[in-house]
């Protein structure tokens, strides 16, 4: 019965997914996916030919998305086949209208990779139906207070999901992110180094966060952005690894590069904030087995989505 459902879910998406390229192409992001899901309750569950181990969810509170596409455009430039939600539909619908579109009559994925951005509230209920091995989380910070409260709510919804099957991507210098490392699962770090536009803070504006692991007081040498940078607990002795394999050093911001490794990359987005993207991207594609050369290759290309950075004149 439940094959059944998720058959006549998948039609039903496809059509709606065929409608929509028609009426409105920019649209519809997750609208095919929303009526599979009345149909079936675990509909992507019901997908086949999924390598999970070449599946990546992407979360965190800022900078989902142009990690998301970042990877996206380097894989591509790499010649691999994606599915993923350019969009920005990161709730499960978006999901599944991504895989629907992706697929063949009868479920089965067509391409190598799955890399999605994904709501950090709603990743413990992605995950249950779509197990990924990778997760990559960029920061938790205060955003959306309305919505999200503190980002230890955030934390705790992470958390859950957190097991010794999954490999996790966190920033080695936000606290909150770093650590997940304790929690069971394979951490990799990535970061940036101290350069021409880290800042410290007086005392009078240096307001922390308390330690994700003891409560006591987070001190920050510097910071690259606010509060991630350079970090150790007064107490506990948790703080940033010094050694880590993605470390983005000598930033160049007069010839818009930067080192990681042995390779110099070009960016063509040069704030602190959106080096620790491309960072991020070079952590999953070089586990993935991407060359240097092409991961550069696809930098120079990149284009932000619109939106998300503007030029006004």
């Amino acid at each position: 019965m439940e094959k059944l459902k998720f058959y006549i879910a998948l039609i039903v998406g496809k059509m709606t997914a065929a409608i929509v390229n028609v009426v409105a192409k920019e649209r519809g992001t997750n609208l095919s996916g929303k009526y599979a899901y009345k149909i079936c309750k675990n509909f992507i569950k019901g997908f086949k030919n999924i390598d999970y181990n070449k599946v990546v969810f992407i979360t965190g509170t800022n900078g989902k998305s142009t990690t998301n596409n970042m990877i996206i455009n380097a894989l591509k430039t790499a010649g691999k086949t994606v599915t993923t939600n350019l969009e920005g539909a990161n709730l499960i619908t978006g999901i599944a209208t991504a895989m629907i579109k992706n697929s063949t009559i009868t479920g089965k994925i067509k391409t190598e990779y799955m890399i999605f951005e994904t709501d950090e509230r709603y990743l413990r209920h992605i995950y249950n139906q779509l197990p990924a091995k990778n997760i990559c989380i960029t920061n938790l910070q205060k955003d959306q207070v309305q919505r999200n409260g503190e980002p230890d709510f955030i934390y705790q919804k992470i958390k859950a999901i957190m097991n010794n099957d999954i490999t996790v991507f966190v920033n080695n210098e936000e606290p909150r992110a770093k650590s997940f490392e304790d929690l069971g699962c394979k951490p990799i770090y990535y970061g940036i180094e101290r350069n021409d536009k880290s800042f410290e803070k007086n005392s009078f504006y240096d307001v922390t966060l308390p330690c994700p692991k003891c409560n006591d007081k987070i001190k920050f040498q510097y910071y690259n952005i606010d509060n991630v940078g350079k970090f150790g607990c007064v107490s506990c002795g948790f703080k940033s690894e010094d050694d880590i394999p993605y470390f983005a050093k000598n930033i160049n911001y007069e010839e818009n590069t930067f080192e990681c490794g042995n390779t110099k990359y070009t960016m063509n987005y040069t704030q602190p904030f959106f080096i620790y993207n491309y960072v991020l991207c070079i952590a999953i594609c070089k586990t993935f087995g991407i060359s240097e050369e092409k991961i550069q290759q696809s930098f120079k290309t990149f284009k932000n989505i619109g939106g998300r950075l503007e030029t006004k004149k």
